[in-house]
């Protein structure tokens, strides 16, 4: 039954005229600000300690095709330390096999090479599902006091508190990998225990696994699939489900899933 509303006017009857009293002002409703939600990439762990040493590794030249154009100088090669310094910021140094000239600004240009931070694997393993670069070689590249070439990564993506899904240095002339190194990183698992289960298609959640070798480490999205349906899918957080897959937050703060494009379900894959 539909509810009606009854409104009951009192009157006074004075000298003949009916005088009816004002109804009392309605208060105004009081609008409660809600609390944005904190952005996916903000909830990321962060795994950065000043003046720590990383991850480390070893320059080295690798074997490629004539290259069109040969650079009229070797590659750089040297042991490599990714860094964190005062600020948090992340940076690759790199000690060269060969001492550099000495220079008096402390810039550092690499003729005819360009250096890249990327999730490429160089170790024989299968790499990520999405390709990851960040350029090295920019207007903010150093020599340090004792003959070390600093090379700050840009921090694009947020998760770069804990960058360790970069898996290599790769440096390249004329698009050609000249040589590579593994990093090793220091760095504790956020979520040791984390392990994928696929507990059925769900709404919203209805792609494809990727099983090798018995063990779940991939997903195939469907059209309309959600981060949300897909995490619970797997019994995992969107949190989880973003550190195992940072390219999907290439393009915003909230991960986005494409159509067809598989996505990491383990960390060994990411």
């Amino acid at each position: 039954m539909a509810a009606a509303a009854i409104v009951v006017a009192a009157s006074t009857v004075v000298s003949g005229c009916s005088l009816i009293a004002p109804a009392a002002p309605r208060p105004t409703p009081t609008q409660t600000a809600t609390p944005d939600a904190v952005p996916i990439a903000q909830q990321l762990p962060d795994l950065r300690v000043a003046g720590q040493t990383i991850a480390t590794g070893q320059l080295r030249a690798v074997e490629h095709d004539p290259l069109p154009d040969e650079p009229s100088t070797p590659p750089l090669t040297g042991a490599v330390r990714v860094v964190v310094d005062s600020s948090l910021r992340v940076e690759v140094h790199v000690r060269p096999d060969t001492p550099l000239p000495p220079t008096t600004s402390g810039s550092f240009q690499l003729t005819g090479y360009e250096l890249v931070a990327t999730n490429a694997r160089h170790d024989r393993r299968s790499d990520p599902p999405q390709r990851i670069a960040f350029g090295l070689t920019s207007s903010l590249a150093r020599v340090s006091e004792d003959g070390e070439v600093v090379l700050p990564i840009p921090p694009g993506f947020t998760t770069q508190g804990d960058p360790s899904y970069l898996h290599s240095i790769e440096e390249t002339a004329a698009g050609t990998v000249v040589a590579a190194a593994v990093l090793a990183w220091t760095l504790p698992s956020p979520y040791p225990s984390l392990r994928a289960v696929d507990h059925g298609a769900v709404s919203f959640a209805r792609g494809t696994t990727i099983v090798e070798d018995g063990v779940l480490t991939g997903y195939v999205p469907n059209p309309y699939d959600t981060l949300f349906a897909v995490s619970r899918r797997f019994g995992l957080t969107e949190v989880e489900l973003a550190w195992l897959n940072p390219a999907l937050l290439a393009a915003s703060p909230d991960p986005e899933m494409k159509y067809g494009i598989p996505i990491a379900l383990d960390p060994a894959s990411r």
